[in-house]
C-alpha cells in the first residue's frame, strides 16, 4: 500500500529516531508563533492542540482545547496578540477534546465542520445539548436557548475560507469510515493542522468501532499531508511535526498492519493477539495502552469487516469519589452499596455542581447516569452533591 511513500531507508531512520525520543509535551501548555499571524497552542502533556490564524477581519480557531481551563487559556493567548474577535471555529475531528471548547466562542463565531460531523451533531440527545449550554458558566446566558447547530456551516469535500487576506483550505480525504476528520492547510505560510492522522511518536487511538477511523483512512490522510509538503504540522496531540515525522507514522501503520496480518496467518486467537502484539521498534512512543485495541481494530480491517457495534446499557449510581486521574477525566468511586466503579467523563458529559471536571476532588459525593460500554463507563450526566 502506497509503496511510493514507504522505502526501507526512511523506515530505518524513523525507527531509529523513534527509539531515541519520547515525544511528550511539557507540563505547561505553550502558545507558539509559527509564522506571521499564525500560532500553535500546544497542549500540556500531549493534550489536544489548536491552531490560531489572526487576520484583519477576525480570528480563526482550529480545534478548541482539551477542557474548559485550556479553552480559556487559548482565548487569553489570542487576546494577548490581537483585539480582533474570533470569527470562525474549525473542527478537525469530532471528539470532546477538540470540539468541547466551541461554546466559549460560538455564538457569535461560525463553526465549520464536515458534513458527517454535522449529521452527528443533529442527532444529539437532550443531555448533550444541555452539557453544551452549561460547559462555560460565564456563557450560560448567551447559550440558554442555543442549539449547537445554529451557527454551523458544513462541507463535503473541500472548502476554502478567505478572510482578511488569509487563505485557509479545509480538506476532507474520503474514506468509508472517515467520521469527518479533516486537514487544515495554510498555503501562504506552509503551516498545517494535520487532524487525527498527525501524531508524533504516539501510538494512534484506532478502535474496533472505527470511531477514530481506520489505519487505511489514516494512510490516505497522511499521503495527502506529505504531498502538500508543509513546513510545519500541528498534530492532534503532541509536539510540532515536520514531513519526516509524518512519514514515520506512515511507516508505523504499514508495519502494524503487516504484524497483525502475520498473526492472523498463524491462526492466532484474538486474546493471544492482544498479548503478543507490539510495536517495539517504536518502544519510546507515548500511549502504549492503545496497542491491544489497535491490533483488534486492524484485524477487523484486514478481514474486511465493518465497525464493531456493541450495545451500550444506561445505568445510574450514587457514591463517593476515591480517585481522580487526568484532571477529572477518569474517576474511581465507591458506590453507596460498597462496590468500586470506574467512570470516564468526556467533553459531552453534563456535569453539575462544579465548574468543570478539573474540580473533582476525592471525597466528593455524586450521583450519575452512565453508559456501560466495552472500554469504559461513559458518564452522561453527573451531579456533585452538597
Amino acid at each position: 500500500m502506497r509503496k511510493r511513500i514507504l522505502n526501507a531507508a526512511v523506515f530505518c531512520l524513523s525507527v531509529l529516531f523513534a527509539s531515541q525520543l519520547g515525544a511528550i509535551t511539557p507540563e505547561k501548555s505553550e502558545f507558539r508563533k509559527l509564522a506571521d499571524d499564525v500560532y500553535a497552542y500546544i497542549g500540556k502533556v500531549n493534550d489536544a492542540n489548536a491552531l490560531i490564524v489572526v487576520t484583519s477581519q477576525g480570528v480563526v480557531v482550529i480545534d478548541t482545547g482539551n477542557n474548559q481551563p485550556e479553552t480559556r487559556n487559548i482565548l487569553k493567548n489570542i487576546q494577548a496578540v490581537t483585539k480582533q474577535p474570533v470569527r470562525y471555529v474549525i473542527i478537525t475531528q469530532n471528539h470532546g477534546d477538540h470540539i468541547g471548547g466551541t461554546p466559549l466562542f460560538s455564538p457569535p463565531a461560525t463553526v465549520i465542520l464536515h458534513d458527517r460531523v454535522a449529521k452527528e451533531w443533529k442527532s444529539w440527545r437532550p443531555h448533550l445539548v444541555k452539557a453544551w449550554r452549561n460547559r462555560f458558566p460565564e456563557r450560560q446566558e448567551a447559550l440558554k436557548d442555543f442549539n449547537p447547530m445554529d451557527t454551523v456551516v458544513s462541507f463535503n469535500d473541500r472548502m476554502t475560507l478567505n478572510l482578511g487576506g488569509k487563505v485557509i483550505e479545509l480538506i476532507y480525504v474520503d474514506d468509508t469510515y472517515n467520521p469527518g476528520d479533516i486537514i487544515v492547510w495554510l498555503p501562504q505560510s506552509g503551516v498545517m493542522h494535520g487532524g487525527f492522522a498527525a501524531y508524533k511518536e504516539r501510538h494512534p487511538d484506532i478502535r474496533p468501532d472505527y470511531s477514530h477511523g481506520t489505519t487505511v483512512g489514516m494512510l490516505k490522510m497522511l499521503e495527502a499531508i506529505v504531498a502538500l509538503k508543509p513546513k510545519a504540522v500541528v498534530p492532534a496531540h503532541g509536539p510540532m511535526m515536520n514531513v519526516g515525522d509524518v512519514q514515520a507514522m506512515v511507516d508505523y501503520l504499514l508495519l502494524a498492519r503487516k504484524r497483525v496480518r502475520e498473526m492472523m496467518d498463524k491462526g492466532m486467537a484474538l486474546a493471544e493477539m492482544h498479548k503478543q502484539f507490539h510495536m517495539n521498534e517504536f518502544k519510546d512512543w507515548d500511549r502504549t495502552a492503545h496497542l491491544p485495541v489497535m491490533a483488534e481494530a486492524i484485524q477487523r480491517e484486514l478481514r474486511g469487516e465493518g465497525p464493531e457495534i456493541v450495545p451500550a446499557v444506561e445505568k445510574r449510581t450514587r457514591g463517593t469519589i476515591t480517585e481522580v486521574k487526568e484532571e477529572g477525566r477518569y474517576l474511581t468511586i465507591v458506590t453507596d452499596s460498597g462496590q468500586k466503579l470506574a467512570l470516564r467523563t468526556a467533553g459531552a458529559s453534563d456535569i453539575e455542581g462544579i465548574p468543570d471536571r478539573s474540580h473533582f476532588k476525592v471525597g466528593m459525593k455524586l450521583s450519575a447516569l452512565y453508559e456501560e460500554q466495552k472500554l469504559w463507563n461513559e458518564v452522561l450526566e453527573l451531579k456533585v452533591e452538597p
